[in-house]
This record gives C-alpha cells, structure tokens and sequence, in this order.
C-alpha cells in the first residue's frame, strides 16, 4: 500500500513479512485514527504517534513532517480501512497484528482515559483482522497496567 516509500531494490530475500516501516506506517494511520476518534488528540497521544512516525521517516529516508502530511492525508480522505485491513490481514503475522492492537492501545491510553469510540475503533480493527476477544482483552489490559504504573 505504502510503495511510495520504497526504494528501488533488488526483491532477492522477499519474504512473507512485511517491512517494518510499513507495519509502523500502518500501525501510525491508525493509531492517528484511534487518537482523533474522541474528537481530540492529546498531547500525550500526538507524543507518542511522533515517535513512531520518527522510527518511519528514518527506515522510509523521509522528513518527519513528510511522514505526518501523509497519515493525516491517508486519515482525512479515508472513507473505510479496507486497504489497510486488506494488507495487514496478507502481510502481517499474528505477532505483527498483536503489536499493532497493542500500539493502538497505548496510544488510546496515552491520556490516562480510554474513550469509548478509542475502544470501539480498536475493537472494530481487531475484529477485522481476525484477533480474538480474548486476546484483545490481554493486550488491552498489558497497556492498561504499563500506562498505570
């Protein structure tokens, strides 16, 4: 989905992962969803979608700011998460979905509060790219309890 950040490369070591900085430029657009679903984003929030976008703008040899245009742009014009839901359930591994669940979570707890459409909007993708209920529920609760102490 995210070609435009890929250089010309040979394709000799593919594998079924998918690059990192995709995982983390995915995870940051719906992170970025998740932190303005409540209608505002957070200082805490905006701090720690920063930090992956600085992760993704070094792996991507792109500007910060490039990187933060792009999600908001993706975020803005996005009707529905089918493209992203399309690539993650092909090209992530259950560890990747786990950390991307957790991600969205510690985003959603950045502020201390969990707002219902932050819970809903996770819930929604986690259903979407297969994580059960229960799993859900402990990474929830891994964020809660590293976000509380």
């Amino acid at each position: 989905m995210f070609n435009i950040f890929l250089k010309k490369k040979k394709q000799e070591n593919k594998s079924k992962k998918t690059p990192n900085f995709e995982i983390e430029l995915t995870a940051s657009v719906l992170a970025y969803e998740v932190a303005r679903s409540d209608g505002d984003i957070s200082y805490s929030e905006l701090a720690l979608l920063l930090e992956e976008v600085k992760k993704v703008s070094n792996k991507a040899e792109k500007k910060e700011q490039e990187i933060l245009d792009i999600i908001k742009i993706y975020s803005e014009n996005s009707v529905s998460f089918y493209e992203f839901i399309e690539d993650i359930n092909k090209n992530f591994l259950k560890e990747d979905k786990h950390e991307l669940i957790r991600f969205l979570y510690d985003v959603a707890y950045a502020d201390k509060v969990l707002e219902v459409n932050e819970e809903r909007l996770i819930r929604r993708i986690a259903n979407m790219i297969n994580i059960k209920d229960v799993e859900v529920l402990k990474l929830k609760d891994e964020s809660k309890n590293t976000k509380s102490n």
